[in-house]
């Protein structure tokens, strides 16, 4: 069955990979949209995050898609229930942003990689212009957000983690702002804070982040970066 596809798809399975004989996990799923793209590739992958909503919601969106390949489950993500090197390929999409502890998170990940096997992670990243101004704005939308890295920032956070980087891509990505708040079920006077906040934004981080207004659409773009890593 074809896995299903988002904005993020693309990247991810072009640096991943991945094959019928991998043995999959997707790191902090949420509703597992990782997931459900590598599993119309691979045969079983094992989706596991902390949230009981966002595994709710992934096992819905599966159900509804008629997809048995991903099997959800709730567990602490610095003390998976799995052996070493029980996976060929692990994948953490969008999410280390929103994990207190990265270091640790990716020292769990690379743990349960097996020897030879993959560690893919995918981010969006800031640069010493957006940091601070696209950090503040995500944790209005997502309380849950903790901070983007630089991407310099971030490899060297899979350094601390005994990690190499194999391979490196980077992906400028547009996305609609309503499509943006809706996505993460922003309450509507959050949303115009949100708004707000993004037209007083100085001139220089309008440009860095191709702030656009044509009548009532705005759009903006941040870049996604891709690592593929080795122990």
């Amino acid at each position: 069955m074809e896995g299903f596809r988002d904005a993020s798809s693309d990247l991810l399975l072009d640096i991943a990979r991945p094959s019928r004989h991998d043995v999959v996990l997707d790191y902090a799923c949420g509703v597992g949209m990782a997931a459900l793209a590598l599993a119309g590739v691979v045969g079983q992958v094992q989706a596991v995050d902390e949230l009981a909503d966002a595994l709710d919601e992934g096992r819905r969106l599966a159900a509804e898609l008629g997809m048995d390949a991903v099997d959800f489950l709730r567990a602490d993500l610095y003390a998976l229930p799995f052996d070493d090197g029980a996976f060929t390929l692990v994948v953490c999409q969008a999410a280390l942003h929103r994990l207190p502890e990265p270091v640790a998170a990716l020292t769990e990940m690379a743990r349960v990689t097996s020897p030879g096997g993959r560690l893919v992670v995918l981010d969006a990243v800031v640069d010493a212009v957006t940091d601070e101004a696209f950090n503040d704005l995500s944790r209005l939308r997502e309380p849950g957000h903790r901070r983007y890295y630089g991407a310099d920032g971030l490899a060297a956070l899979a350094g601390e983690a005994g990690l190499s980087v194999a391979e490196r891509r980077t992906e400028r990505r547009t996305v609609d702002l309503d499509y943006w708040l809706q996505a993460a079920a922003v309450p509507a006077q959050t949303a115009d804070l949100v708004r707000r906040r993004l037209r007083e934004m100085t001139p220089s981080v309008h440009e860095r982040l191709d702030l656009a207004f044509a009548d009532d659409l705005v759009s903006f773009s941040y870049d996604v970066l891709a690592l593929r890593l080795e122990r």
